[in-house]
């Protein structure tokens, strides 16, 4: 597993996680921590052939997830900590 450096990006931290899949693949989730430190988890629901594509799928979902595009499903979301997000605006 490889976690990347925290990237901030409309006042949510995001980080992305990069784990080999013992396939010759890769899968990725991105870590995201609003200002209440409410922390979310966004997993990619398939593989990739290079570290660097999972990476970019799991930053692409977070960055869809806090600007709330309808391309989000919350079956990719596990939710821990408070039950309102602080970098979503109009989260409820």
């Amino acid at each position: 597993m490889k976690t990347d450096k925290v990237i901030e990006y409309h006042g949510c931290e995001v980080r992305p996680v990069v784990t080999a899949t013992g396939k010759g693949r890769y899968a990725a989730v991105a870590i995201v921590t609003d200002r209440a430190d409410e922390t979310r988890t966004l997993g990619v629901d398939r593989e990739f052939a290079t570290p660097q594509e999972a990476r970019d799928e799991a930053l692409e979902l977070a960055v869809a997830w806090i600007q709330q595009r309808s391309v989000v499903s919350d079956r990719y979301v596990r939710r821990t900590g408070l039950p309102v997000s602080n970098c979503r605006p109009g989260a409820k």
